[in-house]
């Protein structure tokens, strides 16, 4: 039983790491839904100099108008050609 319990803290350490960088894309994505960007500033440059991480997602869903959405929980963004477009939410 020792042996069992000293595995599950071995890979424990980078659960933890993967949910945070989710739980942080995530709100980031929220933000930047929620904010009135400048002209001069891109969201994707908006979202890394805040610490979004473009490597982690939680799934790829395809939108009303057949474009692929990278979401993060039920947050997410169109990759458009200018950068990127957050997912408007569905009332």
């Amino acid at each position: 039983m020792k042996t069992q319990k000293n595995s599950v803290f071995a890979w424990k350490g980078t659960t933890w790491k993967v949910k945070r960088t989710l739980d942080r894309n995530r709100a980031l994505l929220k933000a930047l839904r929620l904010e009135t960007l400048q002209a001069a500033e891109e969201a994707n440059e908006w979202l890394a100099r805040r610490g979004f991480d473009f490597d982690y997602h939680t799934h790829v869903a395809t939108t009303e108008e057949g474009k692929l959405a990278v979401m993060c929980f039920d947050e997410g963004y169109v990759l458009e050609a200018g950068g990127v477009v957050p997912v408007q939410q569905q009332p």
